[in-house]
């Protein structure tokens, strides 16, 4: 198991029992690793500001510092909602299509279910997302030139918006950090946006992939209003008066 698999299988287990501490040996044990392999990652996670290390045990940090960027924090959490929701949005994607995947860890989710289809072309900004599709898929894969943000894996800047100019992809699957009904799809950066922003308009089909936890919340950059978005697939109970608001957006709830 690669340092950042194992690290990523010990946040999803402090995910898993967040009132409770779990110690070095238990830890250990769950990812088959020796107690000296375990404290290095620990050390590695609590300088990122993700755990934090007290006597032999060690604690989701309540407030992580880059809990917002971290792509080893959100790629853990909520792991069994974004499978399901991954492999609901896969149902709608074709053969010998392309499609437009951003660097989200909602859709790294989405990998498993790609495989079952024939001749895909995916366009990506994101690095683990590209490296799970050539390891684990036939697929052909377009990694977008940019600057790499290190905290999300992802692809970003003025280059990487420039190349996916050049694309116009059959569907643009996404997800996002905030949705809300009145300000739309919203994202913690301006580069983030500005990619999502593009790649929703020179798309044929817009699919957006969000759980609970992120709709109705609010974010800085607004990357899109939600008539942008033909698909939306969520876990959220939408109510009677949401639905009526997205059926007047043409937004349909998968």
């Amino acid at each position: 198991m690669y340092d950042i698999e194992r690290q990523n299988r010990i946040l999803e287990l402090l995910n898993q029992n967040k009132n409770k501490a779990l110690s070095v040996t238990e830890l250990a044990n769950a990812v088959y690793a020796s107690a000296a392999t375990i404290r290095r990652d620990l050390s590695k996670m609590e300088q990122k500001g993700l755990v934090v290390r007290t006597f032999g045990a060690v604690t989701l940090n309540p407030a992580p510092i880059n809990k917002e960027t971290s792509f080893e924090f959100r790629e853990s959490s909520n792991v069994v909602q974004k499978r399901a929701l991954c492999k609901k949005a896969a149902a709608f994607i074709r053969d010998n299509s392309s499609i437009f995947i951003d660097s989200s860890s909602t859709l790294l989710n989405i990998v498993p279910y790609l495989g079952t289809l024939n001749k895909v072309t995916i366009l990506t900004n994101g690095l683990f997302l590209a490296s799970r599709i050539i390891a684990e898929t036939n697929h052909e894969v377009i990694l977008c030139g940019g600057t790499v943000a290190p905290n999300t894996n992802s692809i970003a800047g003025t280059l990487a918006v420039s190349n996916l100019l050049r694309f116009h992809p059959d569907y643009c699957l996404l997800s996002t950090a905030a949705i809300d009904l009145n300000s739309g799809i919203m994202e913690n950066t301006v580069e983030t946006a500005e990619i999502k922003r593009i790649m929703l308009a020179q798309c044929h089909q817009s699919i957006c992939v969000v759980d609970d936890s992120k709709f109705g919340k609010q974010a800085l950059f607004q990357a899109a209003p939600l008539e942008s978005v033909d698909i939306l697939i969520s876990d959220h109970e939408f109510s009677e008066d949401e639905k009526k608001i997205l059926e007047k957006k043409h937004t349909q709830i998968a």
